[in-house]
């Protein structure tokens, strides 16, 4: 290979940073210990004080959770990253982080339901307020910021509505008022939308969903381009408050990463049919997928991502009594929460991950009680489509 050829993503989520093993073994050791031991007492002083870099305590710090945050930093584009035990205590740990009594957070509206739970009634109790606003719409964020605005939050695309969010004009109005911008990239992944390289500070993960891929482990992680800020949050957070992944998790999503690129094709493949073939059906009244031409965000996903994700809404003509109906009546698709697992995943997320929502919240950030969400899985589309046509033929 030429010196200084940077690698593709597919070869970097096999190979970045991966270190040599004294056994050679194909795939990276998992070191299950709590605690790791010193030679003498000048060792560990060292290692206490920085002056050498070692392992003390997996709380913080763990060679196979270190790996994974330092593969993960590389997709993003970042220096390196924090690995948490789930994707929630990444979100409470970075923004307790940036935020303190008196000072303010401005998020969009439709955020993930716990995140959104988290805003609205456990930061109040600490003196944390946050602003909401559409952030489709960049004049409104330019007017809802205020002296005590210190973290601009959001997800984009957003879930469960899939509106886009221009990165790049956010941070230029956020860093002039120096506010930190916080990027929830879960649903893009870093194969098709790396936000620090459009200007963002920080960008958290569930590595629950995509990273994963498998429906079976939890994980979160925040990644930043600056060294100090990840020691911080790495050695004044996640230490403290505790949140800690398990080093058999970060090991199932470093076997996550390696089909990452592939499967997140495939996922969006079958959105795009499925989106096309919903836009179509004569009863369905709505379909939220930004890789339709028809979507407000379509041009903005166009310029920042490099695909339009495997998650879409849409919702059916009449009321959440006939939604209700579709849902229960496919059999491909699994009634269930979360996304980004091999397995098609349905539900209607005011009755379940977004039930903290109002009914007037709902409609102002653009979804309702009959919203209908599909994570797309990685089965033919053909079979998929299939599916889902027999459920509305039968309403």
């Amino acid at each position: 290979m030429k010196k200084g050829k940077k690698l593709h993503f597919d070869t970097l989520s096999i190979h970045a940073e991966a270190e040599s093993n004294q056994h050679q073994a194909l795939n990276p050791p998992i070191y299950m210990s709590s605690t790791f031991t010193f030679n003498d007492l000048q060792q560990a002083d060292d290692t206490f004080s920085f002056k050498r870099k070692a392992y003390v305590y997996t709380r913080g710090g763990n060679p196979t959770i270190n790996l994974l945050e330092r593969r993960m930093a590389v997709l993003e584009s970042g220096v390196d990253g924090v690995c948490f035990a789930s994707g929630m205590a990444a979100i409470t740990s970075v923004l307790l982080s940036l935020v303190k009594h008196g000072e303010s957070i401005l998020a969009h509206g439709n955020l993930y339901g716990s995140t959104y739970s988290t805003m609205m009634k456990l930061f109040p109790r600490f003196g944390i307020k946050t602003d909401f606003t559409d952030m489709t719409n960049i004049e409104n964020v330019r007017q809802s910021i205020t002296s005590d605005t210190k973290v601009i939050y959001f997800e984009t695309p957003t879930n469960p509505s899939l509106a886009i969010i221009d990165i790049s004009e956010i941070v230029k109005i956020a860093h002039k008022a120096n506010i930190k911008v916080v990027v929830d990239n879960t649903l893009a992944t870093p194969f098709l939308q790396r936000p620090l390289e459009l200007g963002a500070d920080i960008v958290l993960h569930s590595a629950t969903k995509y990273i994963s891929g498998h429906g079976d482990t939890l994980g979160g992680i925040a990644i930043a381009k600056n060294e100090n800020y990840l020691a911080d949050l790495k050695f004044g957070y996640l230490c403290e408050l505790g949140g800690v992944m398990s080093p058999f998790n970060a090991w199932l999503l470093l076997r996550g990463l390696k089909t990452l690129g592939l499967r997140v094709k495939r996922h969006q493949e079958n959105a795009q049919a499925i989106a096309e073939f919903l836009y179509n059906h004569p009863k369905v009244e709505k379909v939220m997928y930004p890789g339709l031409p028809s979507h407000p965000g379509h041009d903005v996903a166009k310029k920042q991502m490099q695909g339009f994700g495997g998650v879409l809404s849409f919702e059916l003509r009449g009321d959440n009594i006939v939604a209700k109906k579709c849902v229960e009546s496919v059999k491909l698709a699994k009634l269930a929460v979360s996304l980004g697992d091999a397995e098609t995943l349905i539900e209607i997320p005011a009755l379940m991950t977004h039930r903290a929502f109002s009914e007037e919240d709902l409609r102002k950030f653009g979804f309702s009680k009959k919203t209908i969400r599909i994570s797309t899985g990685l089965e033919n589309s053909e079979d998929l489509i299939d599916d889902l046509n027999e459920a509305l033929d039968n309403l």
